[in-house]
């Protein structure tokens, strides 16, 4: 009886430290995706920046045109 609950003490142990791996891969995953989206919202603001310039030219086209 005594050797089946040190089996399970063993096996119990290795099961934590094996989780405790895994939370690190997670942490490692969750660090690479923030800094994705850190990326991507730059990225995103950049383009509507560009859009906001592009737009402002246009407006800036139309009025010259229609003055002359």
């Amino acid at each position: 009886m005594g050797f089946v609950i040190l089996i399970l003490m063993i096996i119990g142990l290795t099961a934590l430290a094996v989780s405790y791996y895994k939370q690190d891969s997670i942490k490692q995953v969750e660090g690479q995706l923030e800094e994705n989206s850190i990326t991507m919202m730059q990225e995103l603001y950049k383009v509507k920046k560009k859009i906001r310039v592009l737009e402002e030219e246009i407006m800036l086209g139309d009025q010259d045109h229609s003055k002359g």
